[in-house]
């Protein structure tokens, strides 16, 4: 049926209706009978009264100044062929006549095929029709696509150079975008260079590093390698001087003994654990990463329920090292204040161990709040739980360092829970999912004070639990991460 009306569309065979669109009053035949079908507002125009006898008053004649003409073409084309041309703004400029128009059918049609077009060529571009057009919604999917295939975007020369400045700021400000961070520096270089060579070429005053000055800070140095810094000090875009700091970082994290059982005379075997945890319905569970916390050698792990107290800063600083594991559909009894006591126990030079999941989760409820989470101490960010397909541990980004040691092995069992997030300021990503995700990260926030580290995945293994898909395998090395870790900010 549609093959055969679409040889009528805009026509003046058999035509009983013709418009005028736009101010140059651009003509178009139609049919009734077809724009009806199309549209119950246009049924309404044409057939107010459907169930009596019409009257046959031969060419109708419309006019819609205010209209735009390609919205209008790409009506008659869905009205006549149940399809349109999906490239460029066409797709946008369809809903927004629907809407205006009251055309839900159309308005769904345009929807999906919104998503079924959204590819990695396009999503910038639709990104930036949806914000331009108000189609937020649209705009929406687009940059939460833009996070899930960030690394073919960036490389994508003629995708990314011709992004416009507001964009750039949107995708580096990326909550999620988990890239690394020699390609984004690679790319704002490229789009850079694109600029000066299209726009700039003649003009000595704009430099790429006046073009990148807004980006510049966005650049995460500290997450890059030894390789990456020697690669942007080339650019001469950082000074010798701003790039001296994280050479140096890099120089004493290569220089870590990882034999190291000791600080300040302090022995493994007197440091003293606390399991900060919610634990409704499992204590077992709490047990077993007890029993993990203790496989390098530490003896001494108190475990205290938050879903039902809150302990004092007095009490917890009677510890050298804390864990906190939050837990789904569990609240804690005073996050805020947890949160709070947790900084000054960090700020005293004390270690902490933050169990992702949950704890870091954008739940009101359930995660950890104060200034432990507002000023800056976490090296994640929060953000919504995730379940994945079997996931197992990916590129090792500091292979000496001490919570690597003795990991060979790591993978869940049937799906992995993580929290969607990123490193922030100040964070150092120490190993990453297979996928890319943030596993293992550290933050010291200044001099003086302890460590935190977050392990981003579910605790617990199939040991205590085999019919948890989300577990991960007893026979790989889950334990030892969180051992190690424990260790680590316990005797840095």
């Amino acid at each position: 049926m549609d093959q055969v009306l679409g040889k009528y569309l805009n026509t003046d065979k058999f035509a009983d209706v013709k418009f005028y669109i736009g101010k140059k009053k651009k003509e178009f035949y139609a049919h009734q009978l077809v724009l009806s079908l199309a549209s119950p507002v246009w049924e309404e125009i044409f057939y107010p009264n459907k169930w009596e006898e019409q009257e046959t008053i031969g060419m109708v004649e419309i006019s819609l100044p205010d209209l735009d003409c390609v919205s209008f073409e790409l009506f008659l084309e869905y009205a006549y062929k149940r399809r349109i041309d999906s490239r460029g703004d066409g797709i946008f400029k369809l809903y927004l006549f629907a809407e205006h128009y009251g055309m839900h059918k159309i308005k769904t049609y345009c929807s999906k095929a919104f998503l079924k077009n959204l590819n990695q060529g396009n999503c910038i571009e639709y990104y930036e029709y949806g914000k331009k057009m108000g189609i937020n919604d649209w705009a929406s999917q687009a940059m939460v696509y833009i996070e899930e295939h960030s690394d073919t975007i960036l490389e994508n020369e003629n995708c990314f150079q011709k992004l416009s400045l507001e964009t750039i700021k949107v995708v580096l400000g990326l909550e999620k975008l988990l890239s690394k961070e020699i390609l984004i520096f690679k790319s704002l270089l490229k789009w850079a260079q694109y600029q000066k060579e299209a726009n700039y070429k003649t003009d000595e005053k704009v430099t790429l590093k006046t073009l990148l000055s807004e980006f510049l800070n966005h650049i995460r140095l500290d997450l890059m390698s030894f390789q990456d810094l020697q690669l942007v000090n080339q650019t001469g875009l950082f000074s010798s001087e701003e790039l001296l700091e994280y050479f140096i970082k890099l120089a004493n994290n290569n220089k870590i003994n990882t034999q190291s059982r000791s600080r300040g005379g302090t022995q493994l075997e007197d440091l003293k654990v606390l399991l900060l945890a919610s634990c409704r319905g499992g204590e077992g569970r709490l047990e077993h990463i007890k029993e993990s916390i203790m496989v390098g050698g530490i003896e001494k792990v108190t475990i205290i329920n938050i879903e039902t107290t809150t302990p004092s800063f007095t009490f917890i600083d009677d510890f050298d090292i804390v864990v906190l594991r939050g837990r789904n559909g569990s609240d804690m009894n005073n996050s805020t204040d947890l949160g709070n006591h947790l900084a000054r126990f960090v700020e005293s030079g004390k270690g902490l161990v933050v169990i992702a999941i949950n704890t870091l989760i954008n739940n009101e409820s359930y995660r950890i709040k104060g200034r432990i989470a507002e000023e800056g101490f976490i090296p994640l960010a929060f953000g919504e739980r995730l379940e994945q397909d079997q996931r197992q541990l990916g590129e090792i980004h500091l292979p000496e360092h001490p919570i690597m040691k003795g990991v060979q092995t790591f993978k869940t069992k049937d799906y992995t829970h993580v929290i969607g997030t990123r490193i922030l300021n100040g964070g150092t990503l120490i190993a990453s999912w297979d996928n890319g995700w943030p596993l293992i990260t550290e933050k010291t926030k200044q001099e003086g004070y302890g460590t935190v580290v977050c392990l981003n995945f579910h605790p617990i293994s199939t040991k205590i639990t085999s019919d948890c898909g989300k577990a991960w395998l007893q026979e790989t090395d889950g334990d030892i991460i969180i051992s190690n870790s424990v260790q680590y900010v316990g005797l840095i």
